[in-house]
């Protein structure tokens, strides 16, 4: 998500954050349309396998999607959205644009929202 803000290669600047028991989500202005989509996620999980080739292995995965919600469409304005908390233990914000591109992103930070330029 750092990467793709510094090459500006996103639509427009998002901006999210918890507040309470919801989430916050301020997107700028720029050129597109896109679905607005909350996803949760987890670091990290470690799995048992319980039968078949790999019974009694330990499989460990990351940054595994635990929930993802459509929340809003954004069309070059700007917007601001507040959703419910999803389930993962994080949670990022995407802007995909109707050919499935991602054309923004931002972590959802735990701490009051930042202001969009």
């Amino acid at each position: 998500i750092d990467a793709a803000k510094s090459t500006s290669v996103t639509a427009a600047t998002v901006d999210a954050a918890r507040e309470g028991s919801g989430i916050s989500v301020s997107i700028g202005s720029g050129r597109g349309y896109a679905r607005v989509l909350l996803v949760g996620h987890d670091a990290r999980h470690v799995t048992s396998v319980g039968r078949g080739e790999n019974a009694g292995e330990t499989l460990t995965e990351s940054n595994v999607v635990r929930s993802f919600t459509p929340i809003g469409e954004w069309a070059g304005t700007p917007l601001k959205l507040h959703a419910n908390v999803v389930a993962g233990e994080h949670m990022a914000i995407l802007l995909e644009a109707p050919d499935g591109a991602i054309i923004g992103a931002a972590r959802v930070a735990d701490g009051p929202l930042r202001p969009t330029h």
